[in-house]
């Protein structure tokens, strides 16, 4: 008698399947949306020459 959980799991039988798995695995752990952010301070000179530059 299987049970929910023991419905939802599977067997990786060879190598292919389990290189397939990782594969999936490492491209959904790379595309998972940022959730650390950087911080830099910038001098208010700094700031008014970047600014510029991108109006230019």
């Amino acid at each position: 008698m299987a049970t929910s959980s023991l419905a939802k799991s599977f067997v990786i039988k060879t190598k292919k399947e389990a290189g397939n798995f990782v594969k999936l695995f490492s491209e959904q752990e790379n595309q998972r949306p940022l959730k650390d952010i950087n911080i830099v301070t910038l001098s208010q000179e700094r700031l008014i020459e970047l600014i510029n530059a991108k109006r230019k």
